[in-house]
């Protein structure tokens, strides 16, 4: 089971290991490091990204101060496809993951490691 041990500004641990650029990590344990499209923006293509594995839960980490933004678009395409969403800081989206998991809920997240 997937766990996201650690967060703080700039680096993620997830299963021990450590990364210095934005995630995309699944309940079944992938992790992808991903840059965003449009700088601190998370938009279309990163939830394109996120959709993949067709999660009934997605999270976005939006880093920690919150400063990355969520587009119209997303919160559109969100509403008329009807899953589950979820928009907070990174230390708060990274314990709704890890508590999805424990829950064995199939769940994505997007985790923004700055700002």
């Amino acid at each position: 089971m997937v766990n996201i041990d650690s967060y703080e500004f700039g680096s993620i641990k997830i299963d021990g290991k450590t990364y210095h650029e934005d995630v995309i990590v699944s309940w079944d344990g992938e992790v992808r490091e991903v840059r965003t499209a449009i700088r601190h923006v998370f938009g279309l293509p990163e939830l394109q990204k996120v959709m993949e594995k067709k999660p009934e839960l997605v999270i976005v980490g939006t880093g920690a101060s919150g400063l990355c933004s969520v587009s119209d678009e997303i919160k559109k395409e969100v509403e008329m496809k009807g899953f589950k969403f979820m928009e907070l800081v990174s230390k708060e989206a990274i314990k709704k993951f890890n508590e999805a998991v424990r829950q064995r809920k199939r769940v994505s997240a997007f985790v923004h490691l700055t700002c």
